[in-house]
């Protein structure tokens, strides 16, 4: 199967060599008051369509549920009905499908910033298209699309700012008593390791003058008072299992409510079993790898998980690569690759026309180094562009990407990536 859209589907290419802006930090108060115009932009026009219809599409994990509930929120507060639906990836027959009803508003949040260029050709409704994204992006010059992404305006969407972040400002920016929803950004920043800088810094500095957050003596972050959520990283992995693991069971509507109206009981506990079967399935996974090792090519190691997570969405894999590329055993100088199959059913929307793979790709910290030096070239441009090969699609950050391909041409993309790290790289 190849995808009918694929041809508009275009990934966010970074050629080796070319880096990222270096950290500005949340001081560079023209950057920030640049993409703060952008934000309030993006409301007036919202404001002066009088549209009354929202679709908000979101990633599955805890960025996307976080930053998903806060567009919600702020969208709401605007007057305008919502509709929700988790995605794993952004498909081209989703936004081709949505794009093309009557005219409304429709949001991406946590994904969207890899597409431009597919988002504005199939606009055919001339929806307000709104993108609430950290990840590698394209600038939009369509008036109806508002790419708020602070990648644009010299942030580093993979150190200084989580969607979470971004559709935080922009609830805020909708209106300023929405800075008690501040811990939904901290949660859904906890993707990004380390302390907190850039834009990330925003929302902590909020949730202090509320009161809903204090430091800790060792200066981490720690809810306070009445807030209805646990710990930051509590809730982080709460949110990143109903999202994944559960994604075929309501699981990322269960998310965004908790992020929302507070994480319940029964959250909780279902929180808890689909972990339980996560950890089950992460230690077959391990286990075989452990036995037969992981497949070895010039550039790259892969496995493939095959129906190893079958129930659970393309994000696990993902999450277990992450993992993964911090064991000895991994080559610290080649690509780490991890592949599974996936259903062609989308919650919420309707079926794909066939199954396909999922693959996502992990540079472990040595690979990152390189990368950032220009030596090699970056997973958001080899990973994309291998599926594209294919008919599929994919996107990311430099050191971490993702993308799908029909389901009977794993060997076709493993050497067409490997091939293409080669050629990069020359």
């Amino acid at each position: 199967m190849t995808f009918p859209l694929s041809l508009c589907c275009f990934s966010v290419n970074k050629k080796i060599g070319e880096r990222k802006s270096p950290n500005p930090g949340y001081n560079n108060s023209a950057q920030l008051e640049s993409f703060l115009n952008k934000l309030a932009q993006a409301k007036d026009t919202i404001v002066k369509s009088g549209l009354k219809d929202a679709l908000i599409l979101h990633h599955d994990e805890a960025d996307g549920l976080c930053s998903a509930a806060l567009a919600k929120i702020a969208i709401e507060n605007l007057g305008i009905e919502t509709r929700l639906i988790c995605l794993d990836k952004l498909y081209p027959e989703v936004v081709k499908d949505v794009e093309g009803v009557a005219r409304r508003l429709v949001v991406f949040s946590d994904l969207g910033s890899g597409h431009v260029q597919l988002l504005e050709s199939q606009n055919r409704s001339k929806n307000i298209l709104v993108i609430l994204d950290h990840h590698d992006t394209s600038e939009s010059r369509d008036p109806l699309v508002h790419n708020l992404n602070p990648e644009l305006n010299g942030f580093s969407g993979e150190r200084d700012a989580s969607s979470s972040t971004v559709a935080y400002l922009f609830a805020k920016t909708v209106d300023p008593s929405l800075v008690t929803f501040a811990p939904l950004a901290i949660i859904g920043s906890t993707e990004i390791p380390g302390e907190a800088q850039g834009l990330n810094k925003v929302p902590i500095q909020d949730a202090e003058k509320t009161g809903a957050v204090k430091r800790t003596p060792s200066g981490a972050v720690k809810f306070d008072g009445a807030v209805p959520w646990p710990s930051p990283s509590r809730a982080s992995s709460i949110l990143n299992v109903l999202g994944s693991v559960g994604y075929y069971r309501g699981g990322p509507q269960l998310g965004v409510s908790a992020c929302i109206k507070g994480f319940e009981k029964q959250i909780l506990e279902t929180a808890k079993g689909l972990e339980e079967e996560r950890k089950n399935a992460n230690q077959r996974m391990m286990e075989k790898i452990h036995k037969e090792g992981l497949s070895q090519m010039k550039n790259i190691q892969w496995f493939h998980a095959r129906e190893n997570y079958k129930g659970m969405s393309g994000k696990v894999v993902g999450s277990f690569c992450s993992y993964l590329s911090y064991q000895r055993f991994v080559n610290p100088i080649k690509y780490l690759i991890g592949m599974m199959n996936v259903p062609p059913e989308v919650p919420g929307w309707g079926q794909l026309p066939s199954p396909l793979v999922k693959v996502s790709g992990r540079a472990s910290q040595p690979l990152a180094k390189m990368i950032e030096a220009g030596k090699r070239p970056p997973v958001s441009r080899i990973l994309p562009d291998s599926c594209a090969k294919l008919g599929g699609f994919g996107d990311g950050h430099t050191v971490a990407a993702s993308g799908v391909f029909p389901v009977g041409r794993e060997e076709a993309f493993l050497e067409a990536l490997d091939a293409l790290v080669t050629t990069a790289a020359a």
